[in-house]
């Protein structure tokens, strides 16, 4: 994968987590594609951006704070990357859970999105 593209992609996964802890769930179609599919078991599954913004909204107590660490983006294909990350989010009343995201990154023609993202949490 070209390391520009690998370094942009590294930077939406990023911005997810300051949109969210923003509570800015109308901005998440710089993020993610139209079509993007959503799945956090026990917590939020959607299909397609406005059911996703949709759940976000519907989120009683968000995280307070979202962390994405240990990115690793892999090329399939000149327009689709697979990443795997670590998440640590700080809940309002100061648990801290992790997870693992696995995303596929799609390019478009609005730039890269996340086209699917499926979280484990751990722990």
């Amino acid at each position: 994968m070209n390391p520009a593209d690998a370094r942009t992609i590294e930077d939406l996964l990023n911005r997810v987590a300051y949109l969210l802890d923003a509570h800015e769930y109308d901005r998440l179609g710089e993020v993610f594609a139209p079509e993007v599919s959503f799945d956090n078991p026990g917590r939020l599954t959607a299909s397609g951006l406005d059911e996703v913004i949709a759940a976000f909204k519907a989120i009683a107590s968000p995280a307070v704070s979202h962390h994405i660490t240990n990115v690793v983006v892999t090329g399939v294909d000149d327009d689709t990357a697979e990443c795997d990350s670590k998440a640590l989010a700080l809940r309002a009343e100061g648990k801290v859970t992790a997870a693992i995201y696995r995303d596929t990154v799609t390019r478009t023609d609005a730039g890269w999105r996340i086209s699917a993202r499926r979280i484990s949490p751990l722990g």
